[in-house]
């Protein structure tokens, strides 16, 4: 199965994160590398730090949500 994020993709977070289980809102990070065990992600932010997330906390920049309309 493919990955939705490749290495070195800038990605959005929106979601805890599962090491000090911090909540980041709309954060910019790099991925660094995917888990093939547990199918999460490893992202750094600018700051310096990083944390492992799920792929629903995860979105591409520019991305659109779906929503349905009336």
């Amino acid at each position: 199965m493919y990955s939705k994020f490749k290495k070195k993709d800038k990605v959005i977070v929106y979601g805890l994160g599962e090491n000090e289980g911090k909540f980041y809102k709309n954060v910019l990070g790099t991925v660094i590398e995917r888990d093939p065990y547990f199918k999460d992600f490893h992202i750094r932010f600018k700051n310096g730090t990083d944390d492992w997330f799920t792929e629903e906390f995860l979105k591409k920049p520019y991305q659109k949500e779906n929503k349905k309309g009336n």
